[in-house]
């Protein structure tokens, strides 16, 4: 169990993660803010003084936040519940041929809508996407992972970007070309 200053000092740490505040963190969100909370607690460990960092101790934070700024349901997906950055990711990358596969994560109730609907950039300019499954994290009860026909779509027409290591970017991707 963390101590009370602990706890104060992890919820400023994940929201700033969270709200996607630092650009050198490589995490993968997904369109509406959720990050998979195994490479999250991965990142969170090699930070120096939380090498022992437990599931635990994020639902401790999440539980004990009176303001409610994290939303997790104790499964694979944790977001900030409002505030996270609309991308500026187009600025600043490169548009570039996609490889023949991508992959998105999302939550298990938004499976259908997004299978029905495409991948859509709501909550930033962009759809997060990533080259490896291993990038968004494994597949449970609350996280189900989509495959992109990344090269036709961009046949398509959609422009898609490189981001840094394994994760991509693109403009919506219609429901034609996203499969389970």
């Amino acid at each position: 169990m963390l101590a009370q200053h602990e706890e104060l000092q992890l919820r400023k740490r994940l929201l700033s993660i969270l709200r996607q505040k630092n650009e050198h963190v490589q995490l993968y969100f997904d369109t509406y803010g959720f990050t998979p909370t195994g490479p999250l607690l991965a990142y969170l460990r090699s930070i120096k003084g939380w090498a022992n960092l437990r599931r635990a101790d994020l639902w401790q934070v999440v539980e004990n936040d009176p303001e409610r700024q994290i939303e997790w349901d104790g499964g694979e997906l944790i977001r900030a519940t409002y505030g996270f950055a609309p991308s500026q990711t187009a600025t600043r990358l490169t548009e570039v041929e996609p490889p023949e596969h991508l992959y998105y994560g999302t939550h298990a109730k938004l499976v259908q809508q997004t299978l029905a609907g495409g991948l859509l950039p709501i909550a930033s300019e962009l759809v997060q996407l990533a080259s490896r499954t291993e990038d968004i994290g494994m597949p449970e009860d609350t996280l189900c992972l989509l495959t992109v026909q990344a090269a036709l779509a961009r046949a398509a027409g959609i422009r898609f970007f490189q981001g840094s290591g394994a994760f991509w970017f693109s403009e919506a991707i219609p429901a034609a070309f996203v499969a389970e």
